[in-house]
């Protein structure tokens, strides 16, 4: 049903991860949906599934914090403009939510 959903898809901030999250914005998305924008490193996932464990999971990271660069560093995560602008632009245009999930959260860094 339209607007209960939560749809996630990876992204690396690669070119073709970027294509692949329009994709799902323009071809997936209907108003109301959630979409879970999920962090992908290549490096370090060793110490990631660690991080998790000691952690007690994933933080879900609201777009508002994404756009704040001192917020973002907490999570391990570079801002992308791009990535900002394809999220801003479908919020508005479909009326739908996003969350950003990092793996790279160090929640002992920072209380």
């Amino acid at each position: 049903m339209p607007g209960d959903r939560r749809i996630g898809v990876a992204m690396d901030f690669s070119q073709s991860s970027k294509r692949a999250l329009q994709w799902a914005i323009d071809n997936l998305l209907d108003k109301g949906d959630t979409l879970l924008v999920i962090h992908v490193k290549h490096h370090g996932a060793h110490d990631a599934a660690k991080l998790l464990s000691a952690n007690g999971g994933v933080p879900l990271i609201p777009l508002t914090e994404f756009r704040v660069p001192e917020l973002m560093k907490k999570y391990d995560v570079e801002i992308d403009p791009e990535v900002l602008d394809i999220l801003d632009t479908a919020s508005r245009q479909k009326e739908v939510s996003f969350s950003f999930l990092s793996p790279s959260y160090r929640k002992s860094t920072y209380p």
